[in-house]
């Protein structure tokens, strides 16, 4: 079969007040920008992205490939309508001229615009008007989609990352691709069911390296195996004010009483795991920070405290300076910090060249949560491009641009500074600046759970550290405004 391949890939924070242009989704960082034509069928090869192992597998099964567009922007505020108006024009008018026999997506399953709640349930809806009722539809899914009736009406399959680190992105596309043939065999309404859960799931909880995720992601392979039905489990992306935001499960096969049941008992394992997921809520900051050198004491590998609620992942700013200011202030030893979003200081250390000291503002423009400007001395002890190649599961082999970058030293305080906003993927982020990342007592990184995948080997233990910032870790504190009553919105309360 002629199959369209593309993407449009955003995970909207509708809490950050600035709307996403088309720059961000241009932008060259740890992934690729916007990209069409021909050039998908090449370009993409090397990155952990769905769209490659999609094309990999299905190729090798004989289809032939039709490139549409693929962007990807990190996560921040409500898109532009008109820059989602751009990209799904391309998109349209791409498979309006190929005439292909399928159309495969990689979405994000969380992106909201200045007017639409569920952008990806309206692209489906759009790209389903123009190919008709019988071409099949097949996506992948983020692990953090906020799945909607829309979607799953519109799309033929899709399917879901199974790993919080996302190290089965590309896995995600090879998947959809080993299903599709079967996908094509149900027919053009294939059964499917779908479950929206009653309550919500904080977002460093949905990590599938520890319970409960770990084993309902185990289990979900079991009843795929056993039954034949495709499923997938969606925790949900909790930043976003939306009526259907929240944990999803959904399910595809040829058998609709088959389905519907496989659905139902992963869901049952879900609502049987509801306390478990109170057991990883972020520690407050100063408590975080006490518990990580009381720990760091006896051991020999460093304690890691992720500053979740500064996650650029999850649509924060990353120059939040909470942690940094209360480090220096107890006057920290042999603690390394990464990686701040800061251009002006990189710049700065640039022109000022290696074991300069410098005065540096952190946060200098600063204006959401924790964005409390910092002004303080620093030694530049190295500088670099910010090009690399990643390290770890999640981007090894890929090349990164973090853009110009900085290693400072604030007193005993080791400081990554890049010109790119991302999460400090891999630990290449600060090894390719010269940086021992097992020299130091305590680690802290601004991510919540992306770092795990290659940090967490280095590191004795993590402590999950909440500091103001634009990422709101506990759900039962998110000021929602749009979403669907009766969701409980922090597990096992009464909200």
């Amino acid at each position: 079969m002629r199959i369209a391949v593309g993407g449009f890939m955003h995970e909207t924070n509708t809490f950050v007040p600035e709307p996403t242009p088309w720059a961000m989704f241009n932008q060259e960082g740890a992934w690729p920008g916007f990209t069409r034509g021909p050039e998908v069928l090449t370009k993409f090869r090397p990155f952990n992205i769905a769209v490659s192992g999609f094309m990999k597998v299905a190729e090798a099964a004989g289809h032939t490939m039709v490139p549409l567009s693929w962007s990807f922007a990190q996560p921040s505020g409500r898109v532009e309508d008109k820059v989602f108006e751009r990209a799904a024009a391309y998109i349209l008018a791409d498979i309006a001229d190929a005439a292909p026999d399928a159309v495969f997506l990689e979405l994000h399953g969380a992106m909201t615009t200045e007017t639409i709640e569920d952008a990806e349930g309206e692209l489906l809806a759009r790209v389903r008007r123009l190919v008709g009722p019988d071409v099949p539809i097949v996506a992948s899914l983020d692990l953090h989609a906020n799945v909607t009736q829309q979607m799953v009406d519109n799309a033929s399959f899709m399917s879901a990352y199974r790993t919080y680190p996302h190290i089965d992105w590309r896995q995600t596309g090879e998947r959809v691709a080993e299903w599709f043939d079967r996908v094509v065999a149900w027919g053009p309404h294939p059964a499917r069911a779908f479950r929206q859960m009653p309550f919500l799931i904080p977002i460093a909880s949905g990590c599938s390296m520890i319970e409960p995720m770990k084993g309902l992601y185990a289990l979900l392979g079991t009843i795929e195996a056993e039954t034949g039905v495709h499923l997938s489990l969606c925790p949900g992306f909790p930043s976003a004010d939306i009526f259907d935001m929240g944990a999803t499960v959904i399910g595809y096969g040829p058998d609709p009483d088959q389905v519907d049941a496989a659905v139902g008992r992963l869901t049952e394992a879900v609502l049987r795991a509801e306390a478990a997921f109170l057991e990883h809520l972020a520690k407050p900051q100063n408590e975080a920070i006490a518990l990580a050198f009381t720990r760091a004491g006896p051991v020999s590998r460093p304690v890691i405290i992720a500053d979740t609620q500064d996650n650029p992942g999850a649509g924060g700013s990353s120059i939040t300076t909470g942690f940094l200011k209360a480090m220096i202030g107890r006057g920290a030893r042999n603690t390394l910090m990464a990686l701040y979003h800061e251009p002006e200081i990189a710049l700065a250390a640039q022109s000022a060249g290696q074991g300069a000291t410098i005065e540096v503002t952190f946060a200098a423009q600063g204006k959401g949560p924790g964005e409390e400007p910092l002004t303080t001395k620093a030694e530049v002890v190295a500088v670099s491009d910010g090009r690399f190649t990643g390290t770890g599961p999640m981007v090894g082999g890929q090349p990164i641009n973090m853009g110009p970058s900085a290693w400072l030293r604030i007193g005993g305080i080791d400081v990554v500074v890049g010109s790119v906003r991302q999460q400090p993927h891999c630990v290449a982020v600060c090894t390719h600046l010269g940086i021992d990342i097992t020299g130091y007592d305590v680690v802290v990184l601004k991510s919540s759970v992306h770092f795990r995948g290659d940090w967490q080997p280095y590191a004795d233990s993590v402590v999950v550290g909440a500091s103001p910032g634009a990422a709101l870790d506990d759900t039962g504190v998110i000021p929602f405004q749009h979403l669907r009553p009766n969701v409980r919105r922090r597990p096992m309360s009464n909200q």
